[in-house]
C-alpha cells in the first residue's frame, strides 16, 4: 500500500496538467473574485445591487467552486483514464498486482488533489478581494455557517470522485470530464425547469444540482439545500465507485 501511494504521489506531482490546473484553480477564482466585487459595487440599489460601501464578501468564495470542482474532475478522470489511454494500466498492475491496493492509492491522491484546487480556489478569491480593498469581511456583511468553506472543498472533493469513477468505469478520461459538466451545468437545469413542480422528488435526486445547492446555500437550510443535498451526491459518488471497483476487480487490463 506505501509502494503504490509513492507511485501515485510521485505521477501526481509529475504531471504538468497539476500544476496547469492548480494555476487556473487560482487565477480564474482570483478574476472571479475581483469581478463581483466590482460588479457589487458598481451596481447601486436602484440597480438591485447592495448599499453604497457594501460588498457580498464571501459569495466570493463561494462562486468559483464550481471551476474549481471541474479542475478537480480533470485531475480525477486522469488518475485513472489516461493509464487506460496510454496502456499504462498494464505497467502498473504488473508492478502492483493487489488491485485494492492501486484504487486506493489512486482515490486517496484523488481526494488530496480536490481538498488542493478548493483551497488554491480560496486563495485566489482572497487575492481578489484583497486586490480590491477587502482582505477581510467588511462590517455589516452577512456571515454564513461555521460550515460555509468546508462545505466548499467537499463539495469539489466527491466532484473530483464522480470523474475518477466515471472515467474508470469508462476507460475514458474526456467522459469522465464531460459528464458532470454536462449533466450537472446543462441536463439537470433543464431538468429542474421541466419537473420543478410535476416531479419534485426528481428535483431532489439529482446528482451535481444537488451537491450545487448543498454547497452553496449560505444559509444551510434543512430540505433539499440542506444536508439531504449532500447525502444525494455522496450516495451517488459512491454508486459510480462501486461500479467502478467492481469492473476493476473484473476486467481485464
Amino acid at each position: 500500500m506505501i509502494a503504490a501511494l509513492r507511485y501515485e504521489w510521485t505521477r501526481f506531482w509529475t504531471v504538468r496538467s497539476t500544476y496547469i490546473m492548480l494555476g487556473l484553480a487560482l487565477l480564474l477564482s482570483a478574476a472571479l473574485s475581483f469581478l463581483i466585487v466590482q460588479a457589487t459595487q458598481s451596481a447601486g440599489p436602484d440597480q438591485g445591487g447592495p448599499p453604497p460601501g457594501t460588498i457580498d464578501w464571501f459569495t466570493s468564495f463561494s462562486a468559483p467552486m464550481t471551476f474549481a470542482a471541474v479542475l478537480a474532475s480533470v485531475l480525477g478522470a486522469q488518475a485513472i483514464g489516461q493509464e487506460y489511454r496510454f496502456g499504462l494500466i498494464r505497467l502498473t498492475l504488473t508492478e502492483f498486482p493487489n488491485r485494492i491496493s492501486i484504487v486506493v492509492a489512486k482515490t486517496v491522491m484523488v481526494i488530496m488533489a480536490g481538498v488542493l484546487i478548493a483551497l488554491v480556489s480560496y486563495l485566489g478569491s482572497w487575492i481578489g478581494l484583497a486586490l480590491h480593498g477587502h482582505p477581510t469581511p467588511p462590517a455589516g456583511v452577512t456571515v454564513p455557517d461555521s460550515t460555509f468553506f468546508g462545505r466548499g472543498i467537499v463539495f469539489v472533493v466527491l466532484w473530483a470522485l464522480s470523474s475518477f469513477a466515471l472515467a474508470g468505469i469508462t476507460r475514458q478520461t474526456a467522459i469522465g470530464i464531460a459528464v458532470p459538466i454536462v449533466s450537472g451545468l446543462i441536463v439537470e437545469n433543464v431538468l429542474i425547469g421541466f419537473f420543478s413542480e410535476k416531479a419534485t422528488w426528481l428535483v431532489e435526486h439529482l446528482p451535481w444540482s444537488s451537491a450545487s445547492r448543498w454547497a452553496g446555500n449560505s444559509d444551510f437550510v434543512q430540505g433539499p439545500s440542506g444536508w439531504s443535498g449532500l447525502a444525494v451526491f455522496a450516495v451517488w459518488v459512491a454508486l459510480f465507485f462501486i461500479v467502478e471497483l467492481v469492473l476493476f476487480m473484473r476486467r481485464d487490463a
